[in-house]
């Protein structure tokens, strides 16, 4: 499986995540509902590669592709 999500990107997703997550435990009801696609994104940040970027040939991972 090849890298396709950069650091920045991946932070931003957990991020992402932190922020949802503090929201639902604030607000409660159906913020929760925002936590499971947030979950999704964290999840793609911890593994650096998202299925999506994959099909539509996305890479924020500059550094994967070059040869030194």
């Amino acid at each position: 499986m090849k890298s396709n999500v950069s650091a920045f990107d991946g932070w931003f997703r957990s991020l992402l995540f932190i922020v949802s997550l503090c929201y639902a435990v604030m607000v409660g009801g159906s913020s929760w509902l925002w936590v499971i696609p947030t979950a999704i994104l964290f999840a793609t940040a911890v593994l650096a590669w998202c299925p999506l970027y994959e099909m539509l040939g996305i890479n924020t991972n500059k550094e994967e592709g070059t040869s030194h």
